[in-house]
């Protein structure tokens, strides 16, 4: 079992290199997920949408008959009176007031029908995506990212419910009255239909040729923007850290390369578009142009008896090309979905894993374990590193009811046991049984839950305090208690994790949300929550991994008299601090996989081996142990997050709350857009001459329409002759459109690739740059999201529909002018008395259709939140078996917005259904009034026929226009999100006035003065107050304090994250608003508390921050020397280019990680060093290595050393003591020793604790 595990891992990258295949048919595969309502909806509006493509056809008859009225009326032989015919012209136009009433119902039932069904259908598959991944092992998420899959989830699910929507009854509309119409044609004329019929064919094989090639481009470009979006996910999830070490460009660089590569492709696509459009009405021409000439033949031999039945021929042939029209504009869209649904069945085709879906199947009713855990011969390999195992032969029980403490340097496999237990990682070989049952032949889900997990790390969810304890009740027999009992239940569990002080304090209590992971609470209040949470479900197994790191002293000793000294569960925690393990009922020392030594804490001291070393390098190293200073998580407002500080908290910025600041018009954008991308002018000037050209052809083709149809009234031995000449012409309009629409294509393909490619880059930029308070108030998962939509939405409209929508508003024109030219009179009616009401109704549908889109796009970015923030705490999900919880949520999260959407939907699709009929009552009118002018003389036949093609082209134009609302819709959201945010930039640090052109040589490094400062979010609550500090050039400092005193604050002050409010601050001699921002960065260097590696090598993460060009390979060496990181890299298989791993550098130990991120800081030279709890993470031999490095640091460094442990400051040439916000003491070690003061009362505090 376990070499499958392994196997799958690699297997899974196997995949993952390779592009999926996706055709139509992997795009209807998404129907399997219609319930039976949604499959009866989708089957009546499929009816109803063949049959309004049926409906349409007809009117060719009607035309037929029409047509042989007006030309019998014109011709010289006839004898019809005018009344005659204008009671036939106005029986036969009302059949068009019958097919309108008939067209609005049916394309309303089957436009509200399809949007409903598959709202509905995607939403199932959105479910079945997150519910198979949730169940996906922890090896797979640890070779993905968060991001990536919720793309999958959502920007991919996206593009599919597009197609599937309204845009699917368009599709076979389309499709059915193409058939229809030649069904017409064939009954008119079968040898003129044939030959037309041909052409036909050879275009559609064409087409199938060039789609094919355009979906396999579109395909590889998914894989390079899914590439952009774990790029911007390791930078946006660690803004600071990339702030900090000024590695932004970095960032930039290697978004832009995957741009670069995108483009490429994209390039690629632009001819297969161009020849999309252009083989398409080529064809179309070609098929007029024969079909005339072969008409005239016919009409001559007598096979066809009068022009009526040509005339309905075309008529039926026009018709059902328009609707293969309406195919292109629209393909693009079925091609972006065809390549979504190949990816998103690429993620559920490879997601089976038998040891979690299958092992479902077996054991699941053992009821409650009774606490005996025994391990036997458990070996386990990592498949990054086969030749070296992570843990060797380890054999231990557990007895019910006892703790048991495991201990050893970092990189020995403790967190590893932790993983196999939890069934996360699948043993090499070996077996765990749990209450002498093998936990390989037990259900996942049993097994967990009969273990409570704490990680060093919490995670918790952006939900309130009370669901996130009530969390842990999963699983358990517990959880069905009613709410007032489990209310009850999570109060206990506050008050046993030491929680309930802080919760109570907050404005709503338990009811207090936490915020993105956890950002409103500190390190501390995290843990504690985290702890409560795995003690309120009263499991049998708790297992804690460094679960005390980031609690303060008294706190501590509480929660680890909880692990040693409860006799209802077993428990088995992880701890580098040997205080902690003292108290164990049994102690395991583990090193470099296998068990060195075990026993009680006296037994282990007289054995005299590698425990007695870590005690002794501890004891000896830290005399004081811990003291009660709570940690806190890196520079953010967390650290402040005490009950003001909380009170103060306001919401997230929305969607809307990021673009309202910019409030020009769409067209202003527009604007702006184009005079900032002046290079493409001549791009986009020769696209708009080749549009104007497109237009040309349809108005063009009224003109010869009018002279054929002429030429069935004159002599017969004439018509062939004249019939050559004309079908000569359509043949040269069909070469014109041949090349216009191919340059067309080409070119606005190739503006819109190069356009977004720009804006991608801006955009990913302009978030860069924003200010670290408003990264704060923002989910990193929404900027995510809105970093891949917004721009794709943008290259909907800037590209190929850009062009075809110029080209439908010059046809419009163009047609106007040309029916102005031959009758004005119809002209004025048929075309400017029908047209505003189709634009009237394309209007509102317009606006309707954009509050839609903005209403969705919040939606499905609220749902890609959530979906990302659960796949990122995965391994909490799957410890506390939270995969169903997590899906009724996301399912009654989606649900109750979707039916907001159906409502919304409803009265768009009115419009949308007289948007799509209404030129049905234009061709009613044309008919009358035309037949009308005709019974009077006042034009002829042939002017007739051309200004009526004017009319039906500038109608289908205007009404085509109004197709692409959803596309304008959402570009124009997209244009306002990206330079609204571009808008955001700060402007450059202005250099502040009282700067002095030269630094003053005091001496003096860092000099607070009387500085105040309250977090931008929250500035009713200071979190500093009047701090007046001075740290001379050279001298290490320490500055300690009980958590929300402000010490974080003011590293991120230095950092210059934020601006004091009020005060002065002076670093190298200026004030910090004096200083090049970036340069003066570049001589800091920031060693956080929680450490974030990047996708690459160990070298890769080291060299982060700096200048590659500037650095050597020694550097590299050194650096890691003084980080003791050269044994762990020379253990490594290849060394320093051996993988970090992704989602912050998984595949090494939080130690291990927290040495890379001290070389990776101490490579800079920093002239000063800012550390914020830097050994927290490291067991007690290797923090005292790291400590005498820092201690060993050259004077010429000022060191600010942010810490909870005495250990790392009795050295220190200055200790700043902070208690709310104000520094309440400051001296030597020993000088504060000798006032015995807050800090003596601290030391004392530790020092008993130790006894």
């Amino acid at each position: 079992m376990a070499k499958k595990g392994n196997k799958s891992v690699q297997g899974d990258k196997d995949q993952d290199d390779a592009a999926p295949k996706a055709s139509l048919k992997t795009l209807l595969r998404v129907l399997a997920f219609s319930t039976r309502l949604d499959r009866a909806v989708q089957l009546a509006c499929v009816v109803a949408a063949l049959a309004t493509g049926a409906a349409m056809p007809l009117m060719a008859l009607i035309l037929g008959r029409l047509t042989a009225n007006i030309t019998g009326f014109g011709s010289d032989a006839s004898t019809e009176s005018a009344g005659a015919f204008m009671r036939q012209i106005s029986a036969n136009t009302l059949w068009f007031v019958y097919l309108f009433i008939g067209k609005f119902t049916l394309v309303y039932v089957w436009g509200l029908g399809f949007t409903f069904a598959a709202n509905r259908t995607v939403q199932a598959l959105r479910l079945t995506c997150l519910r198979r991944v949730l169940h996906r092992s922890v090896a797979y998420h640890d070779a993905r990212t968060p991001g990536s899959l919720s793309n999958t989830i959502t920007a991919q699910c996206n593009s599919i419910q597009a197609a599937l929507a309204d845009r699917a009854g368009v599709i076979i509309q389309a499709l059915s009255m193409l058939v229809s119409a030649f069904a017409v044609a064939f009954s008119q004329s079968w040898q003129l239909t044939l030959v037309m019929l041909g052409v036909v064919l050879i275009t559609m094989a064409l087409m199938g040729f060039i789609v094919g090639n355009d979906q396999k481009f579109e395909g590889l470009l998914l894989k390079r923007y899914e590439e952009c979006s774990l790029v911007a996910e390791d930078a946006l999830t660690s803004i600071k850290t990339v702030v900090a070490f000024g590695a932004v460009n970095k960032f930039l660089a290697k978004y832009d390369s995957i741009l670069a590569q995108a483009e490429k492709v994209g390039k690629k696509k632009g001819p297969f578009v161009g020849m999309m459009f252009a083989a398409q009405y080529f064809f179309m021409f070609i098929a007029w142009a024969i079909g005339f000439w072969f008409g005239a033949y016919l009409y001559i031999s007598g096979r066809i008896s009068d022009p009526g039945r040509i005339l309905s021929v075309f008529f039926a042939t026009l018709i059902g090309l328009g609707g293969t029209m309406a195919l292109g504009p629209n393909m693009p869209l079925f091609v972006k979905a065809i390549a979504a649904a190949g990816a998103v069945f690429d993620l559920l085709d490879n997601l089976a894993d038998p040891d979690e879906e299958a092992s479902e199947q077996v054991q699941s009713g053992l009821g409650t374990s009774n606490g005996r855990l025994q391990l036997q011969d458990l070996s386990f390999t990592y498949p990054s590193r086969p030749d070296r195992s992570a843990l060797s032969n380890i054999n231990l029980t557990f007895a019910p009811g006892t703790s048991t403490a495991i201990v050893g340097p970092s990189g020995a496999g403790k967190s590893t046991l932790i993983s196999l237990l939890e069934r996360w990682l699948v043993p090499t070989s070996g077996t765990i049984l749990i209450d002498n049952q093998d936990i390989s032949s037990v259900s996942v889900k049993w097994l967990r839950s009969q273990i409570a997990l704490v990680q060093q790390e919490p995670q918790l969810f952006n939900a309130s305090i009370f669901d996130n304890i009530a969390h842990g009740l999963s699983g358990t027999e517990l959880d069905k208690t009613p709410p007032q009992a489990k209310a009850m239940l999570v109060e206990s569990a506050c008050r046993e994790a030491r929680a309930a002080e802080f919760i109570e304090k907050l404005p709503k209590g338990l009811e207090s949300n936490v915020g993105d992971q956890g950002s409103l609470l500190s390190g501390g209040q995290k843990q504690r929550i985290a702890i409560a949470r795995a003690l309120i479900g009263q499991r049998p197994f708790l297992l804690m991994d460094e679960a005390t790191s980031a609690l303060d002293n008294e706190n501590s000793k509480v929660i680890e008299s909880l692990m040693t000294r409860s006799s209802n569960r077993t428990t088995v925690f992880i701890s580098h601090k040997i205080r902690s393990a003292m108290q164990a009922d049994h102690i395991v020392v583990l090193d470099k996989g296998k068990v060195a030594e075990q026993g009680t804490h006296d037994e282990l001291m007289r054995i005299n081996g590698v425990y007695r070393r870590l005690y002794e390098a501890q004891t000896n190293f830290e005399p004081d142990h811990d003291q009660s200073e709570p940690t806190e998580k890196t520079l953010a407002p967390n650290e402040a997050a005490t009950v003001e500080s909380y009170a103060a908290q306001e919401p997230l910025l929305e969607r809307n709350d990021l673009s309202q600041s910019r409030k020009p018009s769409f067209a202003s954008n527009l604007w702006e857009i184009a005079k900032e991308n002046k290079r493409f002018w001549p791009i986009f000037v020769v696209g708009l001459c080749a549009c104007i050209v497109t237009a040309q052809p349809f108005p063009a083709q009224g003109i010869l329409l009018g002279r054929v149809l002429e030429t069935f009234q004159g002599p017969t031995d004439q018509i062939q002759s004249k019939a050559n000449f004309w079908a000569s012409m359509f043949l040269v309009v069909g070469i014109a459109a041949l090349i216009s629409y191919a340059v067309m294509g080409f070119l606005l393909t190739l503006l819109g690739v190069y356009v977004v490619k720009f804006y991608r880059l801006e955009y990913f930029r302009a978030v860069l740059l924003q200010p670290i308070d408003f990264f704060d108030q923002i989910s990193s998962s929404l900027l995510i999201a809105r970093l891949s939509s917004d721009p794709s939405n943008l290259q909907e409209l800037i590209g190929v529909n850009l062009g075809l929508l110029m080209s439908m508003f010059i046809q419009i024109i163009s047609a106007a002018i040309i029916g102005l030219a031959f009758s004005w009179k119809f002209a004025l009616v048929g075309i400017f008395g029908a047209q505003p009401v189709v634009f009237a109704a394309g209007y509102v549908r317009w606006k309707l259709d954009s509050a839609l889109a903005e209403a969705t796009a919040t939606i499905f970015e609220d749902s890609a939140r959530f979906a990302s923030d659960a796949l990122s705490a995965i391994r909490t999900v799957k410890a506390f078996t939270l995969e169903s919880t997590v899906q009724n949520s996301y399912q009654t999260h989606l649900s109750s917005k979707i039916k907001t959407l159906h409502n919304k939907t409803a009265t768009i699709m009115l419009f949308f259904a007289l948007s799509e009929s209404v030129e049905l009552l234009a061709l009613a009118l044309a008919f009358w009034y035309g037949g009308r002018l005709l019974s009077r003389g006042e034009m002829s036949t042939s002017s007739f026929f051309t200004v009526f093609i004017a009319v039906v082209f500038g109608g289908q134009a205007a009404g085509a226009i109004f197709g692409y609302t959803s596309n304008v819709s959402k570009a124009k959201l997209a244009a306002s999100n990206i330079l609204a945010m571009r808008d955001r930039v700060p402007g450059p640090a202005v250099e502040s006035s009282d700067s002095e052109s030269e630094p003053k040589d005091t001496g003096i490094a860092v000099d607070f003065q009387n500085v105040s400062f309250a977090y931008p979010a929250r500035l009713d609550v200071p979190v500093l107050k009047g701090v007046s500090l001075r740290i001379l050039h050279g001298q290490t400092v320490a500055i300690v304090g009980s958590s929300g005193s402000g010490k974080s604050t003011l590293l991120a002050l230095i950092e210059r994250f934020y601006e004091a409010q009020s005060g002065r601050l002076e670093v190298f001699g200026f004030p910090v608003s004096g200083h090049d921002v970036d340069e003066y960065r570049k001589r800091l260097a920031y060693v956080s508390q929680e450490p974030r590696l990047y996708r690459g090598s160990i070298r890769d993460n080291v060299v982060f921050g700096v200048d590659e060009d500037h650095i050597t390979e020694d550097d590299v060496v050194r650096a890691c020397d003084a980080a003791n990181l050269t044994e762990l890299i020379a253990s490594l298989p290849e060394g320093y280019s051996s993988e970090c791993g992704t989602g912050g550098g998984v595949a090494l130990s939080g130690g291990q990680k927290q040495r890379v991120a001290i070389a990776r800081a101490l490579i800079r030279n920093p002239e000063i060093l800012l550390l914020d709890e830097p050994t927290s993470a490291l067991d007690a031999e290797s923090e005292k290595m790291v400590q005498d490095t820092l201690q060993n640091i050259d004077g010429g460094r000022t060191m600010i050393l942010v810490t909870h442990r005495l250990n790392t400051i009795r050295h220190a040439d200055v200790i700043f003591v902070m208690a709310a916000g104000q520094i309440v003491e400051r001296g030597t070690h020993t000088e504060l020793m000798a006032r015995q003061g807050a800090y003596f009362r601290m030391f004392q505090s530790s020092q008993a604790d130790s006894m």
